[in-house]
């Protein structure tokens, strides 16, 4: 049994690193026709070269500001998830606490009322005893 998981589990392995290696060859083979792409179409375009070197530029200026902006949305997103995730802990932190402190009540209560039944049963044995030692007196003598 163990060994025929130990054989499924090995099998899985096997086909998620196969998995992740064709993922890999998609992702640089549209990585590499795009560029090729790209530089084919700087080279053979009808523009001229001061005219391809300005759009150059712009795309770069605009690919720099998109990815500031992308930036910037993404720390701003990160630091709410991370704010929400500090008050949700605080949260639980004073949940957690209130649940101890109303655990600790009851413990006390629990224990107050333990000792005063200690405290009546050891009155009621201490009085069972003392009319006992009055009983054995009475009758020896």
């Amino acid at each position: 049994m163990m060994f025929s998981n130990w054989f499924k589990n090995r099998k899985k392995e096997i086909q998620r690193k196969e998995k992740i290696r064709t993922a890999k060859k998609v992702i640089f083979g549209a990585a590499a026709g795009s560029l090729s792409g790209i530089i084919g179409g700087l080279l053979f375009s009808p523009k001229s070269g001061k005219e391809t070197r300005k759009d150059i530029a712009n795309s770069s200026k605009e690919l720099k500001n998109n990815i500031k902006e992308k930036s910037t949305v993404l720390k701003c997103h990160i630091d709410n998830k991370v704010s929400d995730a500090k008050d949700g802990l605080i949260d639980a932190k004073a949940k957690i606490s209130e649940y101890l402190n109303e655990k600790k009540a009851t413990n006390q209560d629990t224990v107050s009322e333990v000792i005063d039944e200690t405290k009546d049963t050891v009155e009621d044995i201490s009085a069972i005893i003392g009319q006992a030692d009055v009983s054995d007196k009475k009758s020896k003598k």
